[in-house]
């Protein structure tokens, strides 16, 4: 039983990595303007440095961490309108479980969906 804190922390620490190496990737993307990616890729950086300073609960920070990334995966990859709205459903969701233990990181993350939104998706 005393490991399970610790894989939990281990696996949101991971996320937080995959994180950056999503928004790394979305700046080396080509896939879309400039200024989009650029703007999208800082607030995902953002939000890591946000999660990694709050009190969230392992879990909720691996489900956050793990939707933000799976959708600047698929924006970097250019996925069809449907897999990336439903990716932006589930970022949001986990938004929404978080949002009682990190307002910061949460802000931040609403800032990305806005983002998205203003590119239209």
């Amino acid at each position: 039983m005393s490991n399970t804190p610790e894989s939990g922390t281990r696996s949101a620490a991971e996320f937080r990595t995959r994180l950056h190496d999503v928004a790394r990737m979305l700046r080396e993307s080509r896939s879309m303007d400039e200024k989009v990616q650029r703007a999208l890729a800082e607030l995902l950086d953002e939000l890591t440095t946000a999660l990694a300073a709050t009190n969230v609960p392992p879990a909720e920070v691996t489900r956050l961490a793990e939707s933000a990334a799976h959708l600047a995966d698929s924006l970097h990859h250019q996925h069809d309108r449907g897999l990336l709205e439903k990716a932006r459903d589930q970022f949001r969701g986990a938004i929404i479980d978080a949002e009682v233990h990190a307002p910061i990181a949460v802000g931040l993350a609403r800032g990305l969906i806005d983002a998205l939104a203003n590119i239209g998706i």
